[in-house]
């Protein structure tokens, strides 16, 4: 039997997936929060690859996704919708994403 590491998609598979799950944007509280929990799920699948392929080279953009993850904890996860916390959460998703563009050939 496989074991769960086995199945770790790379890191530009998961950045893909969490830019899919990030794309529609959202309008009502409930939208936002379907989109921030979806966005931080997706990121969650992007430090996994990260860290399954070098924890020290992608050691900035962990860290983006551990703060949204506290931030998210913080706020309440049940509570992502509001506009605040959808904010707080996504901006260090929104840096993780920077750091890729200005790290091309990272992924």
């Amino acid at each position: 039997m496989a074991s769960p590491s086995a199945s770790v998609i790379g890191v530009s598979e998961a950045l893909d997936a969490y830019s899919a799950a990030a794309a529609p944007g959202c309008e009502t509280a409930d939208e936002c929060q379907d989109l921030v929990t979806a966005k931080l799920d997706a990121a969650k699948d992007v430090r996994t690859a990260m860290k399954a392929e070098d924890p020290t080279k992608y050691q900035e953009p962990i860290g983006f996704v551990n703060l949204a993850e506290k931030r998210a904890e913080h706020y309440g996860m049940d509570n992502l919708g509001a506009k605040g916390n959808s904010f707080a959460v996504s901006q260090p998703l929104q840096q993780m994403v920077a750091w890729f563009r200005e790290h091309p050939g990272a992924s």
